[in-house]
């Protein structure tokens, strides 16, 4: 594992569910020795990246908000993306969250968020959330116009998990369901993430046509039952986000 992979994967430890950690944890969970644990997490402290806390126990630090408000101010695909997104959740007209993710470590990770009204119900895609591309439409529609050797790569890493994600049982297969994903501008899920809520995303790519992520919003699923062209209008609206976005970031 890459030096930059193992810090990634020790700062991903600290989660809600557990946010402190000791060395001999972190080097049990990640399957490094002590002194090379050590050495990593007081790394991170000198970078303000963790703190230590009592009884030898590190926590996240404070050079964590550091770099999210450099990456909310200095990041292309936020600066573009922010008229576009705010435009998308007025045009849906309704209790909608509006979504901006892009690929990250063959996950997908929420970047900036937009609500005028929030729904009355919680989403899977908090900001700074990394996800699996195999579920949701904000994954989905990345998943789709990945590269071929990325989706190998993908693919390769975990065969049996696609397959229960109804990706079929063999590299063909997958990529034939792949293939009717890329046929969809704007993609709509429902329930896939969070019970009760729909997703629809569009994909976003970069100056050289590399799909960098996508746009879209999370609705309430009973709001757009058996009601097509209300669904069709927010799809047709989140596309044409999609490739707002897209131009911008080709324009500069």
């Amino acid at each position: 594992m890459a030096t930059a992979d193992k810090v990634l994967s020790i700062l991903e430890l600290f989660t809600i569910e557990k946010p402190e950690w000791t060395v001999d944890a972190v080097a049990t969970t990640l399957d490094l020795s002590g002194s090379t644990a050590y050495q990593y997490v007081r790394s991170l402290v000198n970078a303000g990246l963790l703190v230590q806390s009592k009884g030898g126990r590190y926590m996240v630090g404070p050079a964590v908000i550091e770099l999210d408000r450099l990456m909310r101010h200095c990041d292309p695909l936020i600066h573009r993306a922010q008229g576009p997104l705010r435009d998308l959740v007025a045009a849906v007209q309704g209790e909608a969250v509006g979504l901006l993710c892009r690929i990250y470590r063959l996950r997908v990770m929420c970047v900036d968020q937009y609500l005028a009204r929030a729904p009355d119900a919680s989403i899977s895609y908090e900001r700074g959330r990394p996800m699996p591309l195999s579920r949701g439409a904000a994954s989905k529609v990345i998943l789709a116009n990945l590269s071929a050797r990325t989706l190998r790569r993908l693919y390769d890493a975990d065969p049996a998990g696609l397959k229960a994600e109804g990706f079929g049982g063999s590299w063909e297969e997958f990529k034939r369901e792949i293939r009717k994903l890329r046929k969809v501008e704007a993609l709509a899920t429902v329930g896939e993430l969070d019970p009760g809520m729909m997703g629809i995303s569009a994909a976003v790519f970069d100056t050289d046509g590399d799909v960098l992520g996508s746009i879209g919003v999370v609705v309430v699923a009973a709001a757009y039952k058996n009601d097509e062209a209300r669904i069709v209008a927010v799809k047709t609206a989140v596309a044409e986000a999609g490739a707002a976005v897209t131009r911008a970031l080709r324009e500069g």
